[in-house]
């Protein structure tokens, strides 16, 4: 099940804010040890003042949150223009009202000890496929992301390759990259079959613009 709420409304969503910010600090912070801010529990920085959208993905049988993600549209701050350049490479800066930026993408680290089921890619697809149907539904082109190449990976795996923005490099502990996705139907027909996903994961169709505004 997917969840969507904006910076903007999130005083109306106090326990699953509160549940992502914890599941991020232990992600990024308590797991990978990067260099993230940390407020108590919550890891959160200043991008999340920026009104992005959340995606979050809870288990039908057990209703816990076991993923999230954050998007913000590239003509305002994100983290691949503002804190990691180095990543495009050659490339241009990404300005665009059609490109958006993930963020923030993380997996309960129980999930993803737990070997013996598909619950890893079945979480992360649901997460890419909200993304993947709400992006249809604004008219966006792209995605784009930075992630480090152990998630690259799993996102090939998921079926949604995507393409490298520039070469990684490395940025603190990780080898970091630039990934762009395009926005098709084909890409969340494809990861949809790997996950065994049937039918839309968001409970109704909106658009970025209604997210943001909700």
């Amino acid at each position: 099940m997917i969840k969507l709420f904006s910076g903007t409304t999130r005083h109306h969503h106090l326990t699953a804010m509160d549940e992502m910010f914890r599941l991020r600090k232990k992600v990024f912070h308590d797991h990978l040890k990067w260099d993230v801010l940390v407020d108590g529990e919550w890891e959160i920085d200043h991008y999340d003042l920026s009104n992005p959208i959340y995606v979050l993905s809870y288990s039908d049988e057990t209703g816990k949150l076991r993923g999230a993600l954050r998007l913000l549209p590239t003509l305002g701050p994100n983290m691949l223009d503002d804190t990691f350049p180095i990543l495009l490479g050659n490339t241009p800066e990404i300005r665009n009202s059609m490109i958006w930026e993930s963020s923030r993408f993380c997996i309960d680290p129980e999930i993803s000890q737990d070997r013996a089921s598909n619950q890893v890619t079945v979480a992360a697809a649901e997460l890419m496929c909200g993304v993947g149907e709400l992006g249809l539904a604004s008219g966006l082109s792209h995605i784009v992301t930075v992630t480090d190449v152990f998630l690259e990976r799993m996102f090939r795996r998921m079926g949604c390759p995507g393409e490298r923005i520039g070469e990684p490099k490395k940025i603190g502990s990780v080898y970091a990259v630039a990934v762009s996705w395009d926005v098709t139907t084909d890409l969340l027909y494809r990861m949809k079959q790997v996950a065994e996903i049937d039918g839309p994961v968001l409970e109704q169709e909106t658009t970025v613009a209604l997210a943001r505004a909700a």
